[in-house]
């Protein structure tokens, strides 16, 4: 039986909601625990990026470590931000450009990356769980776009 395994085990049985991470640039560290759905859009995102893959993997480790803070999630999120933002022109060609509008207004008008003085900043930190898994499915969804284009 793999160490892995066991001490999540241990963990899962103490009801401590952290795990050792089966993969990405954390691998082996205790990671938070999220649900079933967001388990996998995690593995669905680490095995399907071939572009910025490593941003997208810090991205990932600093939201999910177990000393994360508002701070490192903002950053996590402005990772997944810099991946769309290369990749808008495909959402604009897929979804539209209202609808692309829409994702990159959050990430310019909230006090996330540049924190000027006429963004947004003070909302729920909430607000950061939400932003982050937003954009990781959008991730994943250009992800799934750049496939079929292949």
């Amino acid at each position: 039986m793999p160490y892995r395994w066991k001490i999540n085990f241990i963990l899962r049985t103490a009801g401590i909601d952290y795990e050792l991470a089966a993969e990405g640039e954390d691998l082996g560290r205790l990671v938070a625990v999220t649900d079933g759905p967001r388990a996998q859009l995690v593995h669905q995102v680490l095995n399907t990026t071939r572009l910025g893959v490593q941003r997208i993997e810090h991205a990932i480790a600093l939201y999910r470590s177990r000393s994360t803070s508002s701070e490192s999630k903002r950053s996590a999120i402005v990772a997944l931000a810099g991946i769309l933002e290369k990749r808008r022109q495909l959402i604009r060609d897929e979804l539209g450009k209202p609808d692309e509008g829409a994702l990159f207004e959050i990430a310019n008008r909230y006090a996330l990356g540049h924190r000027r003085a006429d963004q947004r900043g003070d909302y729920d930190p909430l607000f950061l769980d939400w932003i982050f898994w937003w954009f990781l499915a959008t991730v994943e969804l250009t992800n799934r776009l750049i496939a079929a284009r292949k």
